[in-house]
């Protein structure tokens, strides 16, 4: 005797529901902005504004041991809106050695090869504030957050840098 038997078994009615929960997770995963890529684009970024961070305080501390006389290379006198330092860029001056008797020089730029480090490809452009040393940071890369735009469109980080 043969019998037709119509209709799906248990076993296959079982898989497609663990399927159908895969695609529900991987489609709830990628709606909370839980994309790997994306995490790793800002990481990379997060860790070239870091290492240009540690550059400049290694900078900054190279210059005044070689010139326990100078105060810096920065000035610090000035007020925290005028003392953002550019890092590297066209025109970067980096500071002199010197007394202020003997005409000490202030930076306003530092470039790459004074920090010892080339320019990451992650960062567009970067900035040092020499008062309270914040860092700003312009990434290359679309959807990177770089620093938060403050009301009147410049860059900066806040106290987590």
């Amino acid at each position: 005797m043969k019998t037709n038997k119509r209709g799906i078994s248990l076993i296959v009615l079982v898989i497609t529901i663990i399927v159908i929960i895969i695609l529900a997770a991987a489609v709830i995963l990628t709606l909370n902005n839980n994309n790997p890529i994306q995490n790793s684009k800002q990481a990379t970024f997060d860790s070239d504004v870091a290492e240009v961070t540690s550059a400049l305080n290694i900078y900054i501390s190279n210059f005044i041991a070689k010139n326990p006389i100078h105060d810096g290379p920065f000035k610090t006198s000035g007020t925290e809106a005028n003392s953002w330092i550019t890092v590297g860029g066209l025109t970067a001056n980096d500071a002199k050695y010197g007394s202020e008797a003997a005409g000490q020089t202030y930076s306003t730029s530092v470039s790459w090869s004074a920090l010892g480090i080339k320019q990451p490809s992650t960062i567009a452009a970067i900035q040092f504030n020499a008062v309270n040393g914040k860092v700003r940071a312009i990434p290359t890369q679309t959807g990177v957050v770089g620093s938060p735009k403050d009301s009147g469109g410049n860059y900066k980080v806040g106290e987590s840098f």
